[in-house]
């Protein structure tokens, strides 16, 4: 009676010590992940490249752990700086995440594509794209990718930049880019990976995306099968391969949502993404 009587107190208390770690410490635990593609023709096309990869931010406010994210980014020191959307709160204002993105910098540039609720406040979502009120101009930095190409150099050759704006415009945007001929291998931002699932066979492409999170929550895969959190539940964090040159990078994200602000055994991470020939 009495270990039924302990357990009766011991169980409700663990789960509330889970809770209080997975909203108040394991937000904080920001990681860096290295993250190595062995892929022959990527090595050979973007020889010592390094990228600094950033997603789901849902910044709501300007604070001391925004201040030590934008140091850890720096301290990487990154040749290029790729963002995979959602850099506010959900029908919050842009402005602390807008203030945010303009200060990160790197020597071929920052640039992005938007999420879903980046563009959950009406027109706001704009000032990511615009200096001002002037809609006739682009903001130097960051630059966000809607839809379009962008070509950058590299060690006497070039990176070909693609970046696809959230939702079925922008799928029908990548599907129509990858049916092309191919003319090199890419890198391709979306905010969601679903799309990928649907590349032709035999693209060399690196495919970064965010959206899922993790699910913030540490779970199998068949979890997320059963349960499809997010649209490619098949997908939810890490780095995948085709098998033919396809490969994908679903970044765990850095903030939380607004229904779910905890997270446990999915702690924030930074991706460093450099790219090598295979081993042996």
């Amino acid at each position: 009676m009495r270990k039924i009587f302990r357990l009766r107190y011991l169980l409700p208390l663990l789960s509330l010590l889970v809770v209080i770690y997975g909203w108040q410490v394991e937000p904080r635990l920001l990681t860096v992940q290295r993250v190595v593609i062995r892929d022959p023709v990527l090595a050979k096309a973007w020889p010592g490249l390094t990228i600094v990869q950033i997603s789901d931010l849902h910044i709501t406010r300007e604070g001391p752990y925004q201040a030590r994210l934008l140091a850890k980014i720096n301290r990487l020191k990154p040749d290029l700086i790729l963002m995979t959307g959602d850099y506010k709160q959900w029908l919050q204002p842009p402005g602390p995440a807008q203030r945010f993105l303009s200060r990160l910098s790197a020597p071929l540039g920052v640039y992005g594509v938007l999420g879903d609720a980046d563009q959950s406040e009406d027109q706001a979502y704009c000032a990511y794209c615009h200096p001002g009120d002037d809609y006739h101009s682009r903001l130097i930095q960051p630059v966000i990718l809607q839809n379009e190409l962008r070509t950058l150099p590299w060690r006497g050759g070039t990176i070909t930049l693609a970046g696809a704006d959230f939702g079925e415009t922008g799928d029908q945007w990548l599907a129509g880019l990858e049916a092309a001929p191919a003319s090199g291998p890419m890198l391709v931002l979306s905010h969601q990976s679903k799309p990928w699932n649907d590349l032709p066979p035999g693209r060399h492409l690196l495919w970064l995306s965010g959206d899922t999170h993790g699910g913030q929550i540490r779970m199998p895969t068949w979890f997320w099968r059963l349960f499809p959190y997010k649209p490619d539940p098949a997908h939810m964090g890490g780095l995948y391969g085709n098998g033919q040159g396809g490969w994908l990078l679903v970044n765990r994200g850095i903030g939380e949502t607004a229904w779910m602000p905890l997270r446990i055994g999915v702690p924030p991470e930074i991706d460093v993404i450099t790219f090598a020939e295979p081993r042996g």
